[in-house]
This record gives C-alpha cells, structure tokens and sequence, in this order.
C-alpha cells in the first residue's frame, strides 16, 4: 500500500471556548448544530402527525428516515459540541452514543412502567434538544477565516468523489441482475457480474489514491468507505429487496410485541430481559406511526457501519499517533468484517456505545499527562495501579465530570440493551483502572452496579428457575470454542474450504495486530491498547451465548486489533520499499496500483466470506409476505410448524394463543413426515433456504424436504395454501380452510 507517513500527527488540543482563542472546529460545530435543528423541527412535525393520525400523509420512507435522525442527533448532538472535544470524529461518535442511549433508556423507562407514550415523549425529546441546541449555538466562538483551499485539491476531491458516484450506480446495476437464490457451497461469490467487480475496483482505487496524498481528505475517505460498506455487506439484500439477515425480522418482530401490548409481554423470550433495543424500537414506530419497518432492516448495515466509522478512526489515532494508520485501521476494519453483526440488532448499537466509551478513554489517555511507571517490576505492581491520569490540557474539571456523567449514561444503556456487551465493558473499564490510566478509577464499580442491579431486576424472568443453565457455560472453554467454531464448518466440503477462509482472515489480522503492537512498547497507550484487544475473548469462559460466542469475540476486538495491523501494514510495506531500492515518496503510479490491487483483493475476499451463507440466509419479498399474511390470518389457538428457520413469523399473535414450534430434533432429518404427523400442527411452513441449510451444514439432499412434504400431500393429511418455487405453506386438512389475508 503507498503509505509512507510514520510521523506522529499532533496531539489534539482541547481548551476553554474564549474570544481570545478561536474555535477550530467552529464550522463542523456549526453545521452539526444546524443539521440537529432540523431534525428537531422535522421529528417535531412528524410527532404533532402520529398523533392526530394525519402521518399517513408522509411516505414511510421518509418518516423512517425522520425518526432515525432524531434517534441518531437529539439530545446528543448539543451536548457534544458543549464538550468541545475538538476531535471531529469523537465529537460525532459521542452524538450519536448519547442519543442512542438517550433513546434506549427512556423507551425502556416507558415500557417497564407500561406507559409507552411515544409521541408525547418524543416532543418532549425534541423541545430538550431545541433548548440545548440554542445553548450550545451561543458557546461557539467563530474560526479565524481560512485561506482558501488549493485549486488542485478540490479539484481533485470532486474528481474522486465522481467516481464514488460512479462506482455506486454500477453496484446499483449489479444489484439488478444478481441473483441469490442461484448461490451454493461457495455462497455468493460465484455469481458477482462484472458492474459489481468494476464498482468495488473504482472503490479500491479512490481509496488508494486518497490514501497516498500529502494531505488526506477526510470527506473522500468517508464517502469511499461507505460505498465500501454498502457494496459488501448490501449487495445481496439489495439485490432481494429485503435484509438478507432472517433475526432481524425477529427483532421486528418483538417490537410489534412490545408496541402491541403496550409494554413488555409475560415471560416468552430471554431477549426481552435486555428489551432496551425492542423498546426503543416501538418509541420509534409509534412517535413516527410507521406503516413498515423494512426500510430500517435493509439499510441498518450502512448506519451501523457508517456510524461505527467514527469512533474506529479516533481509537485507532488514540492507539496509533498518525492520521494517516487510522484510515487504513477504519478500512482494514471495514475489509475482514464478516461477521454480520451490523444488522438490525441490540448488538451493534451496544458495540457503538461500547467503542466511544473506550475512544473516550483512550483520548484522554493520549492527551493527558502520566505518572511515568517505574522499570523495576515489584515497583510496577505497586505503584501503577494507584497513579491517576491527569487532565486533558484546557478540559476543566467541570466538563471532565461533564464526561464521565456521560459515560455512566452510555453505560446503563448498554446494560439494559446487551447482555454479552456489559461483562466486556466492566472488564475494559477495571483494566483502565488497573493500569492507572484514567482519572475515572471507580468507573468500573458503577458499571458492576448497574449490570447486578439490572440482572437481579430487569432479567429477573432470565435467570429465575433456569439458574443452573446461566452458570452452565461458565468455564466451559472447550465447549464455547467448538459451539463457535467446529460446529459450524459444515458437512459440504467446498462450504468447509469458504468457512477455513473466514478463519484464515481472522486468524492473519490478528497476527499483523499483534506485530503491530509489539512496535508500541514505549508509547502510554501500548498496554491497555493491548489489553483491550484481549479482553473480549474471556467471554469464552463465561457463556457459549448460542455457539456464537467467539463470533461476538472478534466483533468487540477488532476496533483495536485493526489499528496494529494497520500500522504493521504500513512497516511491512516500508521495509519492501527499502529492499527495493524505491523512493519513499508515495507518488509512482505503480505503488497506487499495487494498493488498488491489494484493497481490492481484500474486498473481494470479504465479499466471499460475508456472503458464503446466502444460499440460505438470503430472503424472497413473497416469504415474508406470505409469512406476515399467515400470522394475521391462522385462527387463535393455531400451532404452525416450521421446518428450517422462519424469523418473520414473530410477531404480537404469540400473545393469541398462536404457537410457533421449530423442528429442531436432529432425528427429524430422516423422518420429516414422521415428525411432522407426531406434531400433527395444523400449519407447516418451510422455505428453499431450510433445504439449503440441512444440505451444506448436515449433508442431506437438498430434496429431502421436498420429498417429505410430498409424502404429507399425498396421504391427504396436508394440502397446499402456498406453493411457489421459494416457499411451502401446508395446512392439516381436519381444520377450516384459511384465506390468507
């Protein structure tokens, strides 16, 4: 990659706002305000709609777009420009953490208290914000002009910005003709057309070229980061017209429950113990009178990936020193995220509080003074962890209180929001203070409070009577590891090869990472940095969490594995450059070239192992329909089977005496009609995607679904409600014909 900057970026400067001192950040500050203001006014009018029932008026689309505004800049918009941060990056990543928790933690408050009165709520929300927007506007302190820009910078800025624009109407095109369902062992890689591979290598090339220049450009940078985003965790989902992630229709699925009953149900699903997610959810459906949903499980992993940018990039500058190594750890990021857990989920706006809580921290620690460490190791164990970190230079004590009054915010969001996400958090925050390097040394206590106060409160219905199953996995190493890992390699062996290369990727960040970081020993942020990339994995000896435990792992490590990998990148290429005898100037063509190819290269390997389960992961606009119809539709007291996985049918008729039953019997796969007439339900539901799933993961013919359904057909004890080439609807012929609705 052509990346020769190795010097230390200036520290960040934080001070008091006077007139003798002009603001820098004044116009992002400004603009930030603004953009707050509007949304303010626009969730404000859609609000005063939803409640006189004229909402209709608007097109969903656009009251998603309103809602999710306000859930992302209100309240936290004003607060962060009050903070005055002066990191752009931080001052966006502690916006949006501050409103989601805002969000999470009132909805939760009104749903526990089952007075869920979203529009009434949200105006209150709306005119809070207005008044600190008005106070932060009078903070603000105008920027001396600057001089105006180089001609060949914006020149090439809009150039490079075109060909983003370009690249994103060739994905748009490669979205059109892609077709999912064609997708076997080797998932979606084998059927990418050449607009798709054309638009990743214009990405790739733009980000190289951007990487290379003398100054970067932070805006060319971003919009090519989420094109990237965009084209390798949506191509699919886009392609369908739906998220190709079945759990998120769960997830809307319980929010219909909790906005359908006005609060949370009787004991149903461990999920609603940490409802912070669901309940903000239906604050959001109601305060905006959403029609549908869908548009927020389509786009959610462009907002999370785009949101989740901000606090990647001032971690990986906290960790690193150099502007130019945190692009590439965003990108790096950004390149081996596989994992699809940016979906429509309590996860990744967890993961987002979580990352701007360490960004903070780590900020802090970057800009503050601190006590040096003594080089005796018996002196070490001592007296490092009672040093305290000093504060950031010009920050008062006000505002540092100001900052940790948030973070216990942010922190009784995430507790009532995750349930893995918390045990992480305490254990990173009692690090911090183990090391001596934060002022905050009983922030890990308040964190442990909430966590035991909200276990032994809001998850009461978790662990009550199934105690012996919360403690089952803790210590349970092996399992942990073989539910996350073997058990999921699959019976097929070219879907075995696609799982090892997921592994493989994994595996080679992590060992770039840990060269990377062997190069920090000197610099103050190398032990909790390292540290912090650890952390994660003792979750391995805590819970198995559904044999996705050390998925959840990498997904909490790789913010701060990335940015050593990055710089390692950048040593590697460094030393290949000297052997060669080239210039250390970044500017042959033949070096852009070359980080064209390697992005690319990356890019495509991420599109192959984030899409390696489309065959059955990827979801038709008619399964959801039909399934969305046969819930409305089955009278009350109905039971419906499902062979395979159907998320869209959770919804509020669970609570109608509708029972939804899931074949999970392993033995079931010899004897599908067998099972099925043990059952006797009076609904069968399967899809394509269930047949694709029991061939590649346990070996079975692809037909075997099919040939069992046709045995329950054929002996009249079943006849067909639905049949078309991706979905299966069976009704027991001793009940009352249903039309579906």
């Amino acid at each position: 990659m052509t990346v020769t900057d190795t010097a230390d970026a200036p520290e960040d400067t934080v001070g008091r706002a006077d007139p003798t001192r002009p603001d820098s950040s004044y116009r992002g500050a400004q603009a930030l305000l603004f953009a707050a203001a509007a949304v303010a006014i626009a969730s404000t009018l859609l609000a005063i709609l939803a409640g006189s029932d004229h909402a209709g008026a608007v097109p969903n689309g656009l009251r998603v777009a309103v809602v999710v505004a306000a859930a992302t800049l209100l309240p936290g918009a004003p607060i962060a420009v009050l903070l005055r941060l002066r990191q752009p990056a931080l001052v966006g990543s502690v916006t949006v953490s501050i409103s989601f928790a805002t969000m999470l933690i009132i909805a939760q408050a009104e749903v526990v208290t089952g007075n869920l009165r979203p529009v009434t709520v949200q105006l209150y929300i709306c005119a809070v914000s207005a008044a600190l927007i008005l106070w932060a506007s009078r903070t603000l302190v105008p920027a001396v002009p600057r001089p105006r820009p180089d001609r060949t910078a914006v020149v090439t800025r809009y150039v490079l910005l075109g060909a983003v624009a370009v690249a994103v109407v060739l994905f748009a095109h490669a979205t059109k003709v892609l077709r999912p369902q064609a997708s076997g062992a080797l998932g979606v890689i084998t059927h990418i057309g050449f607009s798709y591979l054309v638009a990743l290598a214009i990405v790739a090339a733009v980000i190289a070229v951007a990487l290379s220049r003398a100054r970067l450009d932070p805006v060319v940078l971003g919009a090519a980061g989420l094109a990237l985003i965009m084209f390798t965790t949506m191509y699919v989902s886009l392609a369908d017209g739906v998220t190709s992630i079945p759990t998120a229709y769960t997830h809307r699925g319980l929010i219909d429950i909790i906005a359908s009953l006005q609060g949370l149900p009787p004991p149903s699903d461990a999920r609603f113990s940490w409802a912070g997610f669901f309940s903000a959810g239906a604050h959001m459906s109601g305060a905006g009178a959403l029609s549908d949903l869908s548009p927020m499980l389509l786009w959610a992993p462009l907002f999370y990936g785009g949101v989740t940018m901000l606090p990647l990039y001032s971690i990986a500058l906290s960790l690193t020193g150099r502007r130019r190594v945190a692009w590439i750890a965003v990108i790096l990021y950004l390149s081996f995220n596989w994992y699809q857990q940016d979906y429509f989920a309590p996860q990744p706006t967890a993961t987002m509080l979580y990352l701007t809580i360490c960004a903070l921290l780590l900020w802090q620690l970057r800009s503050a003074p601190l006590p040096s460490a003594p080089r005796s190791w018996r002196r070490w164990i001592v007296t490092v962890p009672r040093r305290t970190l000093g504060r950031v230079p010009g920050v008062g004590a006000g505002r540092t209180l100001a900052i940790e009054a948030l973070m216990i915010v942010m922190i009784a969001a995430i507790v009532i929001t995750h349930q893995l996400t918390p045990i992480v958090l305490i254990a990173a925050l009692f690090l911090f203070s183990l090391t001596g390097t934060t002022r905050y040394r009983l922030l890990w206590l308040f964190a442990v409070a909430l966590f035991v106060a909200w276990f032994s409160y809001g998850a009461v219905d978790y662990w009550k009577g199934h105690l012996a199953y919360v403690l089952g996995d803790v210590g349970q190493v092996s399992g942990a590891v073989q539910g996350g890992v073997s058990d999921r390699i699959g019976a097929d062996p070219l879907y075995q090869k696609m799982q090892y290369l997921r592994l493989a990727a994994s595996g080679a960040l992590l060992m770039f990472a840990f060269a990377g970081w062997l190069t920090y020993r000197r610099r103050k942020t190398w032990l909790i940095g390292g540290l912090l990339c650890m952390v994660p994995f003792g979750l391995v000896l805590v819970q198995s969490y559904g044999g996705e435990v050390v998925i959840r792992c990498f997904v909490l490590a790789s913010p701060f594995i990335a940015p050593y990998a990055a710089d390692a990148l950048v040593r590697t290429f460094a030393i290949i450059r000297r052997f060669t005898g080239r210039s250390a100037q970044p500017r042959h063509w033949s070096r852009t070239v070359a980080a064209t190819a390697a992005i690319l290269g990356i890019a495509l390997i991420l599109t192959a192992t984030r899409g390696l389960n489309t065959s059955f992961e990827h979801t038709d606009e008619d399964q959801i329909r039909y399934g969305d119809a046969l819930m409305r539709s089955v009278p009350q007291g109905s039971e419906i089977m499902v062979i395979g996985t159907a998320a869209g049918l959770v919804s509020a008729r669970y609570f109608d005496d509708v029972r939804v039953a899931t074949m999970e019997s392993f033995e079931c796969l010899d004897d599908l009609s067998g099972c099925v007439r043990k059952e006797n339900p009076d609904f069968v539901f399967t899809t394509r995607q269930s047949s694709a799933q029991i061939y590649l993961q346990y070996g079975y013919s692809q037909s075997v679904v099919d040939q069992q359904l046709g045995v329950l057909v054929g002996s009249d004890e079943y006849r067909v409600v639905v049949e078309t080439a991706d979905l299966t609807i069976l009704q027991n012929a001793s009940t009352p014909p249903v039309v579906l609705k």
